[in-house]
């Protein structure tokens, strides 16, 4: 019989720990030769191409190191919600779910009001939930639809419980369920029928107020709450407004039982104030939550990341509530996953080896960063406190403080709420800077992770069978870049800071947990050395150069060695990540074009920044596509549209290994195998680029389509290649 005590999850190490040490043991005596080599062998005249290619080897080699942190020691944890369920099911403390949305267009209302239904179905006590949706681009539309899902949602919610419906999204679970036709004539039948006859109307009230542009008349004059948008009031200067939409203790479902908080936020905004972007959006959201419900657990989503997964909050109280390390996390983390991503995955955005290989990694040292994303945190922690050292005791605490911290009635707290979210509340203060989330950083929530785990706080990282949350991925190339491009900026703006994982966290956070920190804040300083090693070789060859030994020198072996291996590794990898050779091709594509142009984009930000020339902005990514271009990205067909910077710098590097490679054949042709055998791995090199090129190459002189690459891309890309082809053959000649 199981005990209180009983572990509420287990930690496996994965079998591949050894292995991997011995590999990288292996493949770190093969990069020594490597620089012997170069060292040795440097050309006494024009050893400027040399010297290129090699500080790039380094580049890749102390990369290569700081990847080794994500698998010394992997590990999965497994939970076990049934034992939560049968000794806490009356202690599980409260939750308050954060959506943020601020682009109407981009972001659109009925993307929303999926995301906020299926967390207010969570199977999880409805008395101990509230969901608070930020709403920063101050939108009516969006306030009217979730005023529609409010309505919806006494209907749904009991349905869900009712009938244990698995996949609680209203939009996911009405697209891909029915009832047989021997059950036509039963309760669920008819239920599940008028439901979604229900919410196909809203859809269209919802869908077709937002392309009117204009909230009906009736909605208007009938809820109190649209009066807040008087004349004058604009996305970017508006007061606050804050909306009870459904209060606990007051409002039922058609069963008559209570229903979760849905509160509608949008801060105040004034164009003298900083507003700090998402982590400004969702400092708020604490404060204003503090006086309303006052949760002593936090799950933050984006407005598009839909509960998949009806015991998310449960799988995550597995690791809070254990009682021999629960008191040592300061949040779990889900993976992000995304729904209607094509068969082979076009422009990689599952972010596999990250979310199914990194982050195993990371659960055996401190935990995974947190993304912004699918976590649920300690209130208390991310106000600023210091991890306990009593296990028993912060259980207690915990969950006493979860039955007891409950504020007042919600809608005489919302005068109190508006206060708190004045842009003029965190003057002097200390939000942004030590408590909530952290500003001065695009990736706010990687630094606000990162401050936790400096306190001394670990992370979990949570793998349920089915996934607990699943969002839109971008189905458009400049939309992945910009993506990105943000991404990488943020990281290396980490960096660059006081909170540079190597001088941050000293004694309280591991060295292997630094360098995986430091992996990915250097994204954006890596496409130097990405673009030198994709330029330098191929200009080289055009003027008969050789940067690599021949096919009968033996340090030709250390070469192929490393080659080989670091590729059969990453397909290895990736295959037991779930992937596919396809999917795999595809990853090494994506890495080429974001090294080149997202991440040396970022790069640039970032100097930049620091040369007080600009700023690092947020960029929200479009959630919507037109038919005609998910039809290509369903086909999986690069799609480029736009006449997009970004492109630039992929499409030349494109073109130049095309020159270069045509060069090497046409000196293969004249002089035979004397050109091979020196030329080889350039020949090889420049021929990959060719090959995970293709789509653009496509784009640029194939396709016929909207999706093509735009005709002023295509001739700036062409003429700045061949003048620096003939450029670079001059000076190496």
């Amino acid at each position: 019989m199981e005990s209180r005590d009983s572990p509420l999850y287990t930690t496996i190490e994965k079998p591949l720990a050894n292995f991997n040490r011995a590999y990288a043991c292996i493949y770190s005596a093969a990069i020594l030769g490597l620089v012997r080599y170069r060292i040795v062998h440097m050309p006494s005249e024009g050893s400027l191409p040399w010297i290129l290619v090699f500080l790039a080897e380094i580049g890749f080699a102390f990369l290569w190191i700081l990847d080794q942190a994500f698998r010394w020691r992997p590990v999965e944890r497994h939970t076990f919600p049934e034992r939560l369920s049968k000794r806490f099911e009356n202690e599980l403390p409260p939750v308050d779910i954060f959506i943020c949305t601020a682009d109407p267009t981009k972001e659109p209302p009925l993307t929303v009001v999926n995301t906020a239904l299926s967390t207010l179905a969570f199977d999880y006590p409805v008395e101990k939930l509230a969901c608070y949706v930020s709403d920063d681009g101050g939108s009516p539309f969006t306030f009217y639809a979730l005023l529609e899902a409010s309505c919806f949602a006494k209907f749904w919610v009991p349905f869900c419980h009712k009938y244990s419906i698995e996949q609680r999204c209203p939009d996911e679970y009405f697209s891909n369920s029915s009832y047989t036709q021997e059950n036509k004539d039963s309760t669920f039948a008819i239920e599940w029928e008028s439901l979604k006859d229900m919410y196909e109307e809203m859809k269209y009230q919802i869908n077709s107020t937002v392309e009117r542009g204009a909230v009906p008349e009736d909605k208007y004059k009938k809820h109190e709450g649209f009066k807040e948008w008087s004349s004058g009031f604009t996305a970017r200067e508006h007061p606050s407004i804050i909306q009870i939409l459904l209060e606990k203790g007051k409002d039922t479902d058609v069963e008559g039982h209570g229903l979760p908080n849905l509160v509608y936020v949008s801060r105040e905004k004034r164009a003298e104030h900083p507003h700090n972007f998402k982590a400004g959006a969702l400092n708020v959201l604490i404060r204003v939550s503090s006086v309303i419900s006052n949760a002593p657990f936090i799950l933050t989503l984006d407005c598009d990341m839909y509960a998949n997964n009806c015991q998310a909050l449960r799988e995550a109280m597995c690791f809070f509530m254990d009682s021999v390390s629960g008191h040592k996390f300061g949040f779990v983390q889900f993976p992000q996953r995304f729904h209607g991503i094509t068969k082979n995955d076009l422009y990689s955005n599952q972010l596999k080896r990250i979310f199914d290989s990194h982050y195993k990694g990371l659960n055996g040292n401190y935990g995974p960063p947190y993304v912004g994303t699918g976590c649920v945190h300690r209130r208390d922690v991310l106000c600023g406190s210091e991890p306990q050292q009593n296990s028993s005791n912060f259980i207690k605490t915990s969950i006493h403080s979860a039955l007891t911290k409950e504020k007042g009635i919600p809608s005489k707290m919302v005068d109190e709420a508006k206060i708190l979210s004045e842009c003029s509340y965190e003057e002097n203060s200390l939000w942004g800077k030590k408590v909530g989330m952290l500003y001065g950083c695009a990736v706010e929530d990687i630094l606000t992770g990162f401050s936790i785990h400096c306190k001394g706080w670990k992370s979990a990282y949570c793998l349920p069978k089915r996934n607990a949350f699943q969002g839109v991925a971008p189905v458009n190339l400049n939309d992945s870049l910009v993506q990105h491009k943000r991404w990488s900026a943020g990281w290396f703006e980490i960096f660059v800071s006081k909170y540079c994982p190597f001088r941050c966290g000293i004694p309280r956070v591991g060295i292997a947990q630094k360098m995986a920190y430091s992996f990915y804040c250097l994204w954006a300083p890596s496409s130097l050395h990405i673009i030198c090693y994709g330029l330098v070789p191929a200009l080289s060859m055009l003027s008969g150069q050789s940067l690599f030994p021949k096919i009968s020198d033996p340090w030709f072996l250390v070469f192929a060695f490393l080659s080989v291996c670091a590729y059969t590794y990453s397909v290895f990898e990736l295959i037991v990540a779930g992937g596919s050779l396809r999917s795999w091709w595809n990853e090494q594509r994506m890495w080429m074009i974001r090294s080149v142009s997202s991440y040396l984009f970022g790069l640039i930000q970032v100097a930049c920044k620091l040369t007080g020339l600009s700023k690092v902005g947020f960029e929200v990514t479009s959630k919507v596509s037109d038919s005609e271009a998910a039809k290509r990205y369903k086909a999986e067909v690069f799609e480029f549209g736009v006449a997009s910077s970004m492109f630039v710098p992929p499409a030349c590097l494109a073109m130049i290994n095309l020159i270069a490679l045509l060069g090497g054949i046409v000196q293969v042709l004249r002089t035979g195998y004397p050109a091979v055998e020196s030329m080889f791995m350039q020949l090889m090199l420049s021929s990959l680029i060719v090959a995970t090129s293709y789509p653009i190459l496509e784009g640029m002189f194939v396709r016929k389509d909207k999706g093509r690459m735009p005709t002023s891309i295509t001739v700036f890309s062409v003429m700045a290649a061949a003048f620096v082809c003939t450029v670079a053959s001059n000076i190496y000649l």
